[in-house]
């Protein structure tokens, strides 16, 4: 038993007793609008999607209410830092990613992977936390290693063959200025307002968020 599968088993009996469906669809509405923004076509019926570092496998259902055919993989079957995926040459539209890259030592085995199993013109979705923004805390969590900014996280895809690779940060639910403006990682990471603040009398919602992370979409 190493630290790293002891602390993933813990995560997993944690968030097992746990209903995570509302924020599956609030992951899936996100995916929606970022696959817009990168001119993608992966959500849809008959496509085929891996979740590498999938957990409980929460985003499973949701997937499947799209007609998509979904897989999951977790550290109990692949250990993806060495381990290939079980899955076909060009054989799925998707690949997703979420918390994961910033728990291995090195990503190579895991995006050559993700690449070998993609169709050409397939996706890569990768979540993880924006150095820029999330410095101060980034150690915290023991087992986080490997720190990206997307400066970084974008010329490795790029290293690593993929041919167009857009970022943004990892609001939820947001409108595509909030993924696709110049400032979009300053306002992201902004406090939410206080209630006395006079926008948020008017614009429920305006400029919440402190988000810390990103979402990367790479295409092969």
């Amino acid at each position: 038993m190493t630290i790293k599968t002891t602390y993933f088993e813990k995560r997993l009996k944690k968030i097992e007793s746990s209903d995570r469906s509302g924020f599956a669809k609030r992951e899936i509405q996100t995916l929606h609008t970022l696959e817009r923004l990168a001119n993608g076509n992966f959500l849809c019926a008959g496509a085929s999607v891996a979740d590498i570092g999938c957990g409980d496998q929460f985003l499973k259902p949701e997937f499947e209410a799209l007609g998509m055919n979904y897989r999951g993989f977790d550290i109990n079957t692949v250990d993806i830092e060495v381990d290939p995926l079980p899955l076909p040459d060009e054989s799925h539209d998707l690949l997703v990613s979420y918390a994961l890259m910033e728990h291995l030592k090195s990503p190579d085995n895991m995006i050559t992977e993700s690449r070998r199993c993609l169709k050409p013109g397939g996706y890569l979705m990768i979540n993880t936390p924006n150095w820029w923004y999330s410095s101060d805390i980034f150690f915290d969590d023991y087992t986080h290693v490997k720190p990206y900014s997307p400066v970084s996280l974008r010329a490795l895809l790029n290293d690593f063959g993929f041919s167009d690779v857009w970022d943004f940060p990892n609001l939820r639910c947001k409108g595509e200025f909030s993924y696709s403006n110049r400032y979009r990682y300053y306002l992201a990471n902004l406090r939410p307002f206080s209630a006395h603040f006079p926008f948020s009398k008017f614009v429920p919602g305006f400029l919440k968020g402190k988000a810390k992370g990103m979402f990367i979409l790479a295409k092969k």
